[in-house]
């Protein structure tokens, strides 16, 4: 595991002292301490600083909500869930707003749950900082999660204070970054949700020509309909939801990554799972796995369900859900709660709320 630069921001303290002050409540009793601490919610943005490979240092941006008191209890022995967004995204995959009645917040629905909940913006997205976009690759993505992992299990006992587990849980390119992490760098969680990824070989119905002009860019922008069309399933999604997807929840992908997955997708179509190993790592992840595969996702297809588990060869247990009528957007699909649902239940049956 590398050394990790033990670097906190204003708003990680802030955040601490939030915790270390409810932490004051744990040697009163249950009820004493819902007198006490009444249920209230926590939302607060915290900055870990990381240094990539040009030596240079950067924001990693995350989003920390979780409830207090009532039925949740106080801060012994929670789970967090550190929650990893797809390419063209940021935090707000996880945690989309209200529209037409229907509530899309992942992030929102585990807190009601009495899970803690870690939104980051990856490098180059959202409020995280912008570095060149042909640095952002997968290496140094997965090494800044492992050092934003880092700064949360070992750095700060205030951290060390509140989570007892911590569950990477990522979409897509955020499950490609979180397998990678733990390929390269070890059990740095406790346990891993991969949504919306396959490592099985399969042709992914994209010709990689379609990005050769904006590869053009160092962050590069995929049009609106072309989104539309890989993200969303008709039958069971809502218009004004990819409307307010397309307005506002777009986030440029760095040109790195972006690279790295155009290789990743060849190597799917070859079929060759030696290769598909090196390049994604996923032979090397030794926590419980849960893998969930939308049924008519065109990017991680759910034809390859009965395959996938092979592949994380090292992990002590492996679940694959298939989620029926669903795109690629599992958490902006009208049907979306019931995935969340099986992750809930096999978060508290695998490493407990």
């Amino acid at each position: 595991m590398t050394d990790h630069k033990r670097t906190w921001t204003r708003g990680t303290r802030t955040a601490g002292a939030l915790m270390v002050a409810a932490a004051c409540f744990l040697a009163s009793s249950p009820a004493e301490a819902g007198l006490l601490l009444p249920s209230i919610t926590i939302n607060k943005r915290v900055d870990f600083v990381v240094t990539l490979s040009d030596d240079q240092d950067y924001t990693v941006a995350g989003h920390l909500s979780m409830k207090l008191g009532g039925t949740c209890g106080l801060l012994h022995d929670r789970t967090l869930q550190v929650l990893l967004h797809g390419g063209t995204y940021d935090h707000e995959y996880w945690d989309a707003p209200q529209i037409n009645g229907e509530r899309y917040s992942y992030a929102d629905y585990m807190t009601e749950r009495c899970y803690a909940v870690l939104a980051l913006d990856m490098p180059g997205t959202g409020a995280s900082s912008a570095p060149p976009g042909d640095l952002v690759d997968l290496a140094e993505s997965a090494s800044a999660l492992d050092q934003v992992l880092g700064q949360v299990s070992g750095a700060c006992s205030l951290w060390d204070l509140v989570f007892d587990k911590v569950v990477l849980v990522g979409h897509s390119m955020g499950t490609i970054t979180s397998v990678y992490a733990l390929g390269n760098y070890g059990p740095v969680a406790d346990a891993l949700v991969a949504t919306g990824w396959a490592h099985a070989p399969r042709i992914i119905p994209i010709d990689p020509e379609a990005f050769a002009e904006p590869l053009q860019q160092p962050y590069v922008a995929i049009p609106p309909p072309v989104r539309e069309l890989l993200f969303y399933y008709p039958p069971t999604s809502d218009p004004d939801v990819v409307a307010y997807d397309n307005a506002n929840m777009v986030s440029g992908l760095p040109r790195g990554l972006l690279l790295d997955v155009l290789d990743m997708m060849g190597a799917l179509a070859v079929g060759d799972p030696e290769i598909i190993d090196a390049l994604s790592l996923v032979d090397q992840v030794e926590v419980p796995v849960l893998t969930q595969l939308g049924e008519y996702d065109i990017i991680a297809s759910a034809a390859v369900a009965a395959e996938e588990a092979s592949f994380y060869s090292s992990s002590p247990s492996v679940t694959v859900q298939v989620l029926s009528d669903i795109g690629h957007d599992l958490n902006l699909h009208l049907n979306r709660e019931e995935g969340w649902a099986q992750i809930d239940a096999w978060l508290a049956a695998t490493v407990g709320k």
